[in-house]
């Protein structure tokens, strides 16, 4: 294994990200995990090389501090907000797969938090 240089890292992750077009975060704490997070993760990773979705990167995170909604998980994606959704299953993730990576719909139903349209469009809401 090669020795990373200064900048290596930094190089490698914008490389990383002109790949993708988005994210999947799966909140992996203690809570998360009790809760199903890591049944949700890996249908996640099923279902996105099922699919063929190469251009999204999941990945595990540590706690958001939303436990009283577990699992749970955020998604960022080009030309959309990031989303947090509560309750996920693999069910919802399917829905999610289907409405909100492949269509860019936001399923409404399970998102807890995404930004004010203010506050990611500057002022004015335009």
């Amino acid at each position: 294994m090669t020795r990373l240089k200064k900048g290596s890292l930094k190089k490698m992750e914008e490389e990383s990200s002109k790949k993708s077009v988005g994210a999947i975060m799966v909140s992996l704490g203690t809570c998360g995990i009790a809760a199903g997070g890591d049944v949700v993760y890996d249908f996640f990773k099923r279902e996105l090389a099922d699919r063929g979705i190469t251009d999204v990167v999941l990945k595990k995170a540590g706690c958001f501090g939303m436990c009283f909604c577990e699992p749970n998980l955020v998604i960022e994606t080009k030309g959309l907000p990031p989303v947090l959704y509560a309750y996920v299953n693999e069910d919802v993730a399917s829905k999610i797969v289907s409405e909100h990576i492949l269509r860019g719909t936001i399923v409404n139903e399970y998102a807890v938090f995404m930004p004010a349209k203010d506050l990611i469009c500057g002022k004015g809401g335009r």
